[in-house]
């Protein structure tokens, strides 16, 4: 398509930012026959790879020893679901802002502002505890402070990817995206528990904002895309109540983001797995690394299954299927012992949570028209904090009753949902 004059006068200013059109996201997915390594040719995709890598890690670097960090000041499991928890209020408060702004404005830039803030997040932390200035109050403040950052970034981040490789692409592309960034999870974690032994929590929180400034420099290689706009006359509240009345009117994208609430139970292991290192298995922090990094070698290894296979397999029933599987894998692990079989379960449940995850996403993003996707992922983004309101409630219930309960009751609540869904919903046997 031949630019226009606008654009051509734009290329010329100089220093002018370069804006480029996305791909078309209206071909049909049969036109071509896509393999799982395409995506790495679109060059700005894969400075996005690279980017997450460095984001990733630093993201669950950062949410490791967050909670190892509030055990340890409080000794209560109720704190580390808090500390973890209470800042999704403010992402759900905040999603559907960022998703109007994902869709007025260009994605990379909103991108880039939030990386940076959490980079001076990441410092400011770090100062302060090797300033012996923290205490769990600040630790929540600051949690609450980065949770509404991340709310502002989120639908940016999660509606870039179809813009960079288009609809025939997105599935492998979210699984490349993923597979990736498990890198960070993987060794995130291990590397956190190893520092916290040598050289205590703080300088966590330093090399997190260190790496988190290499992304954000890879993040500035891919270059800004159009922005798809509705209707620029219409208030910003009219939009949100546009991306509203589209999702309750849609059959198929209802019972996607009724399924995808189910992250509140699934949450329910995340503050308990320090609580097992600490308390059951006795193999402080560089134990409670190795759980974290066996959840995220898991993870890695289910998507990058995904990168080959994805576009192939009947995504409804791999959803329904990992689902409930993750949930039994849950039970399983509240009643366990052994701590290399505990390792192996949470290598489980990292390749299922990811892939139902993954799925949920792709479709969602596939059945969404472009000048709503960044007000519909807002709200899938809302439903994936329901994951960090989990830890909230877990920590809660096991400081009541049992550690075991409280996985019972996220095990349950993650695994018959949508069997039962799949049961009497034509629409999500349908959808692929």
């Amino acid at each position: 398509m031949a630019a226009t004059k606008a654009e051509q006068e734009n290329s010329k200013i100089p220093g002018s930012t370069s804006i480029e059109t996305a791909p078309s996201l209206d071909a049909p997915v049969v036109a071509q026959r896509v393999g799982p390594m395409e995506v790495l040719r679109i060059p700005d995709f894969r400075w996005m790879v690279f980017a997450s890598v460095f984001m990733v890690f630093g993201f669950e670097a950062r949410a490791a020893v967050q909670s190892w960090l509030s055990y340890n000041l409080t000794g209560s499991q109720a704190w580390v679901g808090i500390v973890n928890g209470v800042p999704s209020i403010a992402v759900i408060a905040l999603s559907m802002v960022g998703g109007l702004a994902a869709d007025r404005f260009p994605k990379r830039d909103i991108l880039l502002v939030v990386r940076m803030a959490i980079v001076a997040m990441s410092f400011l932390t770090g100062y302060l505890i090797v300033s012996d200035l923290m205490t769990v109050w600040i630790l929540l403040a600051l949690a609450l402070a980065q949770g509404s950052i991340v709310a502002f970034g989120m639908p940016a981040n999660q509606s870039f990817v179809v813009e960079l490789v288009g609809r025939d692409k997105l599935m492998s592309a979210t699984s490349m995206m993923q597979s990736s960034g498990m890198i960070g999870l993987i060794i995130g974690p291990a590397v956190t528990g190893i520092m916290i032994g040598a050289w205590g929590a703080g300088s966590v929180y330093f090399l997190v904002g260190g790496l988190g400034v290499i992304g954000v420099v890879m993040l500035m290689m891919v270059k800004n895309r159009s922005v798809h706009r509705s209707d620029d006359s219409k208030s910003a509240w009219g939009d949100i109540k546009d991306g509203l009345n589209f999702v309750r009117s849609d059959s198929v994208i209802r019972v996607l983001m009724l399924l995808n609430l189910l992250a509140l139970f699934a949450g329910f292991i995340m503050p308990l797995i320090p609580v097992y290192a600490e308390d059951v298995f006795n193999v402080g922090g560089e134990g409670f690394g190795l759980m974290m990094a066996a959840f995220g070698t898991g993870g890695a290894l289910g998507t990058l299954v995904l990168v080959f296979t994805g576009d192939k397999v009947y995504k409804g029933l791999l959803m329904i299927s990992t689902g409930a599987l993750f949930g039994v894998l849950m039970i399983v692990f509240a009643f366990s012992r052994e701590y290399y079989l505990s390792l192996v379960l949470l290598g489980l449940m990292g390749a299922t949570g990811l892939a139902y995850v993954i799925t949920i996403s792709v479709l969602v993003q596939s059945h969404t028209p472009d000048e709503m996707r960044g007000r519909v992922m807002s709200l899938f983004g809302i439903s994936m904090q329901l994951f960090a309101l989990g830890f909230l409630f877990s920590g809660l219930i096991a400081e009541a009753t049992s550690n075991e309960l409280a996985l019972v009751v996220g095990g349950v609540g993650v695994a018959v949902p949508p069997l039962m869904a799949y049961m009497f919903s034509a629409e999500l046997r349908g959808v692929s």
